[in-house]
């Protein structure tokens, strides 16, 4: 946030309660009125709350005029887009969720808007003998949400809508958002393995991989950040 902040975005937290020793600048408000926030959305596998973070996404999309940019996330330089599509490609494949607007008449976001809390069946894009094995172990009727596989209500979703609609054309190159792909998430904690020298200078923000990021943090690095990493740097707002 204090990244964000630094070149003049205007920064706002949504939860469910307000926050106490948000950043001075950053606003808060209320995540019941962009989604109903009483009950989380997590994954029956790894109880991690990634599904209610993307139906929030899309619902906030709908709502206002705002952009999405999860807080793994370190700003580069102001996200002055013009344009109302803004996505990029985490690879040649998916395209990533972690920083993304769609324009409200998107047909991308309609389908997407479709997939709910109590939505029952099974991933649009899951197709030949993995689907039929799910319908078969589920008697036909499918899943709930929480138990889809990691990633079918955020990025895999997001792909497949956006090919199937045809908008992926307005998909961004890695480099403005993912230039450091995932499988070298520990770069940002090897001191000057990742720099600004070394980014695209296309590059609007280094996105961390915060569950790989914080996973290597505690098993490598005994939770302490190595001096003159990038994010040694990042958190000391020296980038």
């Amino acid at each position: 946030m204090q990244s964000m902040l630094r070149y003049g975005d205007c920064v706002t937290v949504f939860s469910p309660q307000p926050l106490d020793k948000l950043p001075k600048g950053v606003a808060w408000r209320d995540a019941n009125e962009i989604f109903p926030s009483q009950r989380i959305l997590r994954y029956t596998g790894n109880g991690s709350p990634a599904i209610h973070a993307n139906l929030f996404r899309y619902a906030l999309l709908e709502k206002t005029n705002m952009v999405w940019v999860d807080l793994d996330i370190i700003a580069l330089r102001p996200f002055d887009y013009s344009s109302p599509w803004i996505f990029g490609y985490e690879d040649k494949h998916t395209v990533n969720n972690a920083v993304l607007r769609l324009p409200k008449d998107s047909e991308t976001l309609r389908l997407l808007r479709k997939i709910r809390p109590d939505t029952v069946g099974l991933p649009p894009f899951m197709t030949g003998i993995r689907r039929l094995k799910y319908k078969l172990r589920t008697f036909g009727r499918g899943m709930s949400i929480e138990r889809w596989p990691w990633g079918a209500t955020g990025p895999r979703a997001l792909t497949y809508y956006l090919r199937l609609t045809g908008e992926i054309e307005h998909a961004l190159p890695a480099s403005d958002f993912y230039a450091t792909p995932q499988a070298d998430t520990e770069k940002f904690l090897i001191p000057n393995a990742v720099s600004r020298a070394t980014l695209p200078r296309s590059a609007y923000c280094a996105h961390l991989w915060g569950k790989d990021l914080r996973a290597l943090l505690n098993t490598k690095y005994n939770g302490r950040v190595p001096e003159g990493s990038f994010l040694d740097l990042a958190l000391r707002g020296a980038l």
